[in-house]
C-alpha cells in the first residue's frame, strides 16, 4: 500500500508466512483492560493454551519430559534470542526449534543449538532488512523438541514482546486496540484509544467480526528512533508500514495534526489489517485504499467534495473498468479520495450489509465486478452510471485509451520500505 497522503503512513502488507500450523489452536489470554497511559511497558501476560491440551507430546507415553526453565531476551533493534532447559527420560534431545506467532495465522520458526557452556537449547532470531519488526510486537512461542528416540514435546506456549529498553515509552490500552508511544505528547495514547472505541462497531458490522487478535499501533516521535528498528534504513520518504503479520501500524511523526494521527491514520491502517483477515483485495488500488479510508473519523479535507468538484468538472475517470485510477505517483492522494467515495456511495445505498456481503464475495473468490453486481443487482455499467451521476458527473464514463497515462495517479511516496 502506499501514503494516504504526503503526511499518511506508506501501507506495505507482508506476505503471510506459508508454514505448518500449530499444533492445536493457540487462544490469546485477554490483557488487562486499562485505559491510562503507563511508563515503559510491563511484561505482559503468558497466553492460555487453546482447545488442544499443551504441552502436546507424540511417542512413548511413558517417558518423562522435564522442562527446567524456558527465557525469552530481547535484544532490540538486533532481535531476540530465546533459551530453555529440557530433558527426555528416553535419551538426549536430538532435534529442536523455536516456533512463535505475532498474530494467530501467521507463524515464525528457527532451529536451536546447544550452548557447550550452559547445556541450555539456543534459538535466535537476526532482525535483518525486509525481516525486521518493530518493537513493542507481541509474540506467542512454544518449544517443539524431539529426542534420540524419536519422542517428540511441544512446550506450553508462552507470551513476550519484542522490548524497546534503550528509551521511555508510553503504553496505552484498551479492548480495541494496544498503543506505544516514544516522544510524543501522553494524550496521543488516549486519544488513540477513544478513535478505535468510537469505530469498533463500524469496523464490526462492515466486516462481520472484529479482528481476532488486538492491533498494535507504535507511534515514534522522532526520526532517529524510527530509522533504528528498520536496519536497513535510509529511505526517509517511508513514514509508516502496516502488517498483518505481526498485526500492527508503526508511523513516524514528525509534527502535524495529532488529532488526525489517532481519528485518521490509525484508523486507516487497522481498517488494511481487516483486509487480510476477513476478504481478499488487490493490493496497490483505489478499491484497496479506498475502503481503508472509509473508516477514518478525520478528514484532512473533505474528500467527497474534492472528487465531487473534479466530477462536475468533467474530468472524473473511470473507475470499473481495468484497473481505475492509481493510487501510485504525483497524484496518489486523488485515488484514494475517488476510491474512497465508491465506498461511501455503497454504503449510503446498500449499508454496511452491503459492505459484508461484497467482502464475503471477494473472500470466495468472485472478481471485483462480479460481486458488485451481485450486492447491487445492477450491471456493472449501471453502478458506474449511479455513481458518476451521484457526484454530479455524466452518467457516461469517458472511453479508456490504450495508454491511460491521464488516468492515473502516481504516488508521492516509492513502495517499498
Amino acid at each position: 500500500m502506499t501514503s494516504r497522503s504526503t503526511t499518511r503512513s506508506i501501507t506495505i502488507f507482508l506476505s503471510l508466512l506459508t508454514v505448518l500450523a500449530l499444533s492445536g489452536a493457540v487462544a490469546f489470554q485477554a490483557l488487562a483492560q486499562d485505559d491510562s497511559p503507563t511508563g515503559t511497558p510491563e511484561p505482559a501476560a503468558t497466553a492460555e493454551a487453546g482447545e488442544t491440551p499443551v504441552p502436546a507430546q507424540v511417542g512413548d507415553s511413558s517417558v518423562e519430559w522435564v522442562v527446567e526453565e524456558t527465557s525469552f531476551a530481547s535484544d532490540y533493534p538486533a532481535g531476540f534470542t530465546f533459551r530453555a532447559r529440557i530433558e527426555s527420560s528416553a535419551g538426549p534431545i536430538s532435534r529442536a526449534r523455536i516456533v512463535w506467532s505475532h498474530v494467530p495465522g501467521t507463524q515464525r520458526t528457527r532451529p536451536a543449538s546447544v550452548d557447550a557452556d550452559t547445556g541450555e537449547l539456543v534459538a535466535t532470531w537476526n532482525a535483518t532488512g525486509a525481516d525486521a519488526v518493530p518493537p513493542w510486537v507481541g509474540l506467542t512461542y512454544y518449544w517443539d523438541v524431539t529426542d534420540a528416540e524419536g519422542n517428540t514435546l511441544k512446550t506450553t506456549p508462552e507470551y513476550a514482546e519484542y522490548a524497546d529498553d534503550s528509551r521511555e515509552w508510553i503504553r496505552t490500552e484498551s479492548e480495541d486496540i494496544i498503543v506505544f508511544t516514544q516522544n510524543l505528547p501522553e494524550e496521543v495514547g488516549p486519544m488513540t484509544v477513544e478513535a478505535m472505541a468510537e469505530q469498533r462497531e463500524t469496523y464490526r458490522e462492515a466486516w462481520g467480526d472484529l479482528l481476532p487478535y488486538k492491533p498494535r499501533a507504535i507511534l515514534f516521535g522522532d526520526r532517529e528512533a524510527w530509522d533504528e528498528w528498520q536496519i536497513t534504513a535510509g529511505n526517509r520518504n517511508v513514514i509508516g508500514q502496516t502488517s498483518d503479520d505481526w498485526g500492527g501500524t508503526v508511523q513516524v511523526v514528525s509534527g502535524g495534526d495529532l488529532v488526525d494521527l489517532a481519528y485518521g491514520t490509525v484508523l486507516h491502517e487497522v481498517g488494511h489489517l481487516y483486509q487480510p483477515e476477513f476478504t481478499i483485495m488487490t493490493a496497490g488500488s483505489w478499491f484497496i485504499e479506498g475502503n481503508a479510508t472509509f473508516f477514518e473519523l478525520n478528514q484532512q479535507y473533505d474528500y467527497l467534495a474534492g472528487v465531487r468538484q473534479l466530477a462536475t468538472s468533467g474530468n472524473l475517470p473511470v473507475l470499473l473498468q481495468d484497473t481505475g485510477p492509481g493510487v501510485s505517483g504525483q497524484f496518489a492522494r486523488r485515488g484514494y479520495d475517488i476510491g474512497y467515495t465508491f465506498w461511501v456511495w455503497l454504503v449510503e445505498n446498500y449499508g454496511l450489509e452491503g459492505h459484508r456481503e461484497l467482502i464475503e464475495l471477494l473472500a470466495q473468490g468472485l472478481g471485483r465486478n462480479t460481486a458488485i453486481e451481485q450486492v447491487t443487482g445492477l450491471t456493472i455499467d449501471e453502478v458506474e452510471s449511479r455513481w458518476r451521476v451521484w457526484l454530479g458527473a455524466s452518467a457516461v464514463a469517458p472511453t479508456l485509451f490504450p495508454t491511460p497515462t491521464l488516468l492515473m495517479f502516481p504516488s508521492p511516496t516509492p513502495f517499498g520500505q
